[in-house]
């Protein structure tokens, strides 16, 4: 199972939307988009500058990136 997760320092949040072993990503505006290679399902967006383009509130119900994992434990 993947995580979530918001990293302040780098301003990156990112957000799974599936699983894929094999992944191809597609640099869009602000960001990334992961697509599993086979099906080309979305099943990652990394969001860049995530403070300018995110809400607030959805920041901070973020874990950071270590802290993702050990939430579900």
């Amino acid at each position: 199972m993947r995580f979530a997760y918001y990293d302040p320092d780098a301003d990156i949040a990112w957000l799974p939307t599936g699983e894929s072993h094999d992944v191809v990503s597609e640099r869009v505006p602000g960001g990334l988009r992961d697509y599993d290679r086979a099906t080309r399902q979305l099943v990652a967006i990394e969001v860049w500058d995530a403070s300018r383009r995110l809400p607030r509130d959805v920041l901070e119900a973020l874990p950071p990136p270590g802290k993702a994992h050990d939430a579900a434990a």
